[in-house]
């Protein structure tokens, strides 16, 4: 995978099937942020161990297994609260410029397509409103900065301010 310049290369992180949508939010603010809902605990922890990565956990067995892995508790249960509570000990911002540089589905950092590119794949009035389009070459969806974007920016800004 293709890194990316900005700290959400050195401030990696892995995070267990209880946090899938926190995953989603760091990955949507430009965080590396591994998730696969298939893999064990164990394996969970081999790969952040490896990869120097974050464990974040809502299990806090998982949490205190291995004392040589950087592993986080996170204890609230929505994920916005997830999100501010994970902000308040790690370094986590909101930047324009990495603002959904990632596909938040599967973590591969986004590419730019033309509009022509997009014309074939996306509904007509969605072309007609927007000019800039960016997709994943993983997952091969297409992506543009709709009112669901405003939406979620606005979310981050006011939980990452706080």
């Amino acid at each position: 995978m293709p890194k990316l310049d900005y700290p959400g290369d050195t401030l990696t992180f892995t995070a267990d099937v209880m946090l899938k949508r926190l995953a989603k939010y760091l990955r949507a603010l430009g965080y590396d942020t591994f998730f696969n809902e298939n893999y064990s605990d164990q394996q969970l922890l081999d790969f952040s161990v490896q990869d120097e990565r974050v464990l974040l956990t809502r299990d806090n067995a998982l949490c205190n297994a291995t004392p040589e892995i950087n592993s986080f508790y996170v204890k609230p249960q929505s994920p916005t609260a997830q999100l501010g509570h994970v902000a308040k000990f790690y370094p986590i911002t909101f930047d324009e410029s990495r603002f959904l540089v990632r596909c938040m589905e599967c973590n591969t950092p986004l590419q730019n397509i033309s509009k022509d590119k997009a014309a074939e794949r996306v509904p007509e009035r969605v072309l007609k409103r927007n000019d800039s389009f960016t997709y994943c070459p993983m997952c091969n969806q297409v992506f543009w900065q709709g009112d669901h974007t405003k939406r979620l920016r606005k979310k981050f800004l006011q939980v990452l301010s706080d």
